[in-house]
């Protein structure tokens, strides 16, 4: 029996289904490179704010759209995933009715143990998905920022 106290993916990586196995690695993929475009958008942030400074407009308009081009791709991979994580989830559960009947142990409490590994792959993958809806917040967050404080510039 699972430790409820302690959900760790490793723990119930034998009981999953193979769905379920890929997702996850598709998640890390995922953060992979929510954090590379995190890094990218800072980046950009920087060079757009040293070229509106430089007077180089043009330079940072480019720039610019294309920094919210990656945080609207971010936005839409992280809520893909999330989609597909309930597809999954919700496949994955059906497999939790099927059961030997021993005798010894009531077919209910049989069935309920069934789901534990997937209540831990499901709290992993949320807590993996709240991560990187943080981090495309701040991907999101970052380019309004200087969306803010370039405005006022142009207008001028």
């Amino acid at each position: 029996m699972l430790d409820p106290l302690r959900p760790a993916i490793w723990l119930v990586w034998p009981y999953l289904s193979i769905l379920e196995r890929l997702l996850f690695g598709a998640l890390i993929v995922l953060g992979i490179y929510v954090v590379f475009s995190a890094a990218t958008a800072v980046l950009g942030v920087r060079q757009i704010r040293a070229s509106i400074h430089a007077g180089n407009s043009a330079d940072a308009e480019g720039c610019f759209i294309g920094l919210r081009k990656r945080s609207a791709r971010v936005d839409k991979l992280i809520t893909a995933a999330f989609y597909l994580f309930g597809v999954v989830l919700f496949l994955g559960l059906q497999g939790a009715y099927f059961t030997i009947d021993d005798g010894k142990t009531p077919v209910g409490w049989s069935i309920l143990r069934g789901f534990e590994p997937h209540f831990a792959f499901a709290s992993n993958v949320f807590f993996m998905l709240l991560i990187l809806h943080i981090l495309g917040w701040f991907i999101s967050h970052c380019i309004g920022r200087l969306t803010l404080h370039s405005t006022p510039r142009d207008a001028q």
